[in-house]
């Protein structure tokens, strides 16, 4: 047999099929929807030293908020104090420290809630504890209140009436850009979770 003869295979590249384009499902879509309209609860935020009183309607939760201003712009730590969270919302938490917009998390539930979602509080310290400088604890404590750290002399305040969860009901939201306050929030928000993890 002469190889010589035998013509060279030709692997040309013939035409491709189209990719297939993105997969949405209904409870997708629906989630998309309530990222947006949670964006354009604060499109902007408060100048340092103003505050903007909002009322959230219900089609959306306190964790979208809280990622629309992150991957706004930068985060040191973000604190957050709530009487209770879901799993999609600390599964957001997450996802914002994994993309780098919030650089640590604090998380402070109350006990009451801890007592009764054991394998929920368990799920949460083993995702946060994963992740450098976060940390997470409960106390008798009924506060609504996130404090994003924005810098060495600048920080914004969320105080308001929603925990981090899901519900239909209307909340309250006050975004405060000052840095004292912010400051004072984390104080006793720290002193909190610190108690907690020492035992007292």
């Amino acid at each position: 047999m002469d190889f010589a003869r035998i013509p060279r295979p030709a692997f040309a590249a013939g035409p491709r099929p189209p990719a297939p384009g993105p997969l949405v499902t209904r409870a997708a879509a629906r989630r998309l929807r309530q990222a947006a309209a949670a964006a354009d609860l604060l499109p902007d935020l408060p100048a340092p030293g103003e505050a903007v009183h909002a009322l959230m309607t219900g089609f959306y939760d306190l964790g979208q908020v809280i990622a629309a201003v992150c991957r706004a712009r930068p985060v040191g730590r973000l604190r957050v104090a709530t009487l209770c969270y879901s799993r999609r919302n600390v599964a957001e938490l997450v996802g914002l420290l994994d993309a780098g917009a919030v650089g640590a998390v604090t998380l402070l539930a109350s006990d009451f809630f801890r007592g009764h979602n054991k394998d929920l509080d368990a799920w949460a310290r083993g995702e946060l504890a994963a992740r450098p400088g976060c940390r997470v604890g409960a106390a008798r404590t009924h506060c609504k209140v996130v404090c994003f750290d924005l810098g060495p002399a600048d920080g914004l305040v969320f105080e308001g009436s929603a925990n981090l969860r899901t519900n239909r009901n209307r909340e309250q939201l006050t975004a405060i850009r000052d840095r004292p306050l912010h400051d004072w929030h984390a104080a006793w928000i720290d002193q909190l979770v610190t108690a907690d993890a020492e035992g007292e």
